[in-house]
């Protein structure tokens, strides 16, 4: 991206925590900002308004539930009517583990399909709005240094725990982000935006975190600061070492398999 105050942003989960801070620093420096969120757009018009009045951005807004992937599609539809070019695509939206495990409405394990399944195919529809000097950006989490993706158990049947189901989703991620930026242009990242004191965080663990702003500030510099290798994983934001799981070619490639036949059913056209 060779010009922030030209470009156009779409950023999911917006309209609360790390994604609402987000938010309100980049209506302040990109030409166009596109924000998503569960909820209707009567429920979030304050966050809107205050986002309209905080910069210069024309604001817009997209209802997606991404417990069903059919809201995915058209969150992309939507976007596509609303501009042909999509600069930064930031995967934000994420949802914490359920207490119990639990099938999407498209019956895979629900963690799973908001917080990676959903970023995959969001990433693939929109591929052909965004530049080749375009940027991706999947926010994962520090979790996913003490996770392991069992291929043959994608529906985590065995040993299910929330945070376990959690910190795999947000492996994926990178592992997803470190596998495309050999296939893709644009570039690819994924962050660790630090850990920040959200309700997803509380659902899961005992602990204050700091302010939404310090995340929102790190999920913005991943997307908007130059110079960044493409596939990399920011721990906040320094370039680090991901998971050994990630640093594996060949899971790697494995993943992709399994997660291109998982969303088949949504990338050949036949929903």
């Amino acid at each position: 991206m060779n010009d922030r105050n030209s470009a156009t942003v779409l950023l999911t989960g917006a309209t609360s925590g790390i994604g609402a801070a987000a938010a309100r620093l980049l209506a302040g420096s990109v030409r166009r900002l596109i924000v998503h969120g569960p909820e209707p757009a009567s429920e979030v018009r304050p966050l809107l308004d205050e986002l309209r009045s905080a910069g210069r951005a024309e604001i817009g807004y997209a209802s997606a539930d991404f417990d069903r992937l059919d809201d995915v599609i058209a969150l992309a539809e939507q976007v596509a009517d609303t501009t042909d070019r999509v600069d930064v695509v930031v995967n934000n939206a994420g949802r914490p583990g359920a207490p119990r495990r639990r099938h999407s409405h498209d019956g895979y394990e629900a963690t799973l399909q908001t917080n990676y399944l959903a970023a995959v195919l969001l990433t693939e529809r929109l591929l052909p709005l965004v530049p080749e000097t375009g940027r991706v950006v999947h926010v994962a989490s520090a979790t996913h240094l003490s996770a392991t993706f069992e291929l043959d158990d994608p529906q985590l049947r065995r040993g299910y725990e929330p945070t376990a189901a959690y910190a795999r989703s947000k492996l994926a991620l990178v592992a997803h982000a470190a596998r495309q930026a050999a296939h893709l242009r644009p570039e690819i990242v994924s962050v660790h935006p630090g850990i920040v004191s959200t309700a997803l965080l509380h659902a899961m663990f005992a602990v204050e975190g700091e302010p939404a702003s310090r995340g929102g500030a790190n999920v913005v510099a991943a997307a908007l600061r130059p110079g960044l290798p493409s596939g990399a994983y920011l721990d906040e934001q320094r370039v680090a070492e991901p998971a050994r799981q990630v640093r594996d070619a060949t899971f790697r490639e494995e993943l992709h398999r399994l997660t291109m036949t998982l969303l088949g059913p949504w990338l050949d056209g036949r929903r």
